[in-house]
């Protein structure tokens, strides 16, 4: 397995606390071993992500840009973010963020967390 420090670099996670720190914030609500188990477990499927994309095509990576490699937004998550963006007002962006890192208010639909698991929280702000 190697260490928490091994997995987070093959994940593609930074070395430094900032980023260290905004990936385990978004298990913060978990207790203990299950906040440990949850961040392994999401380090492990963002290595396979990234192994399957790297086999996939490894000369095209080279290159381009992450937000240009992102898929493009259907229809039905772009209508959910607008949605979103009308209930919460000019501050949505920072609502939303604060909700995918396990703040209030716990109202980002399955089709939002879909795409901060797809996108990210970088994605969001810019």
């Amino acid at each position: 397995m190697g260490t928490i420090g091994d997995l987070e670099r093959k994940a593609g996670i930074g070395p430094s606390r900032v980023e260290r720190t905004a990936f385990w914030r978004q298990f913060h609500h978990l207790d203990g071993q299950a906040c440990l188990d949850a961040g392994v477990a999401e380090l492990r499927r963002m290595i396979v992500a990234k192994e399957g994309r790297a086999e996939a095509s490894p000369s095209t990576r080279r290159g381009v840009r992450k937000r240009e490699r992102l898929p493009p937004l259907t229809a039905e998550q772009e209508a959910a973010l607008q949605a979103y963006a009308v209930r919460h007002g000019r501050r949505w962006k920072s609502i939303l963020n604060n909700a995918w890192m396990g703040g209030a208010p716990y109202d980002d639909s399955g089709i939002l967390r879909g795409l901060r698991n797809t996108h990210g929280p970088t994605w969001l702000q810019s």
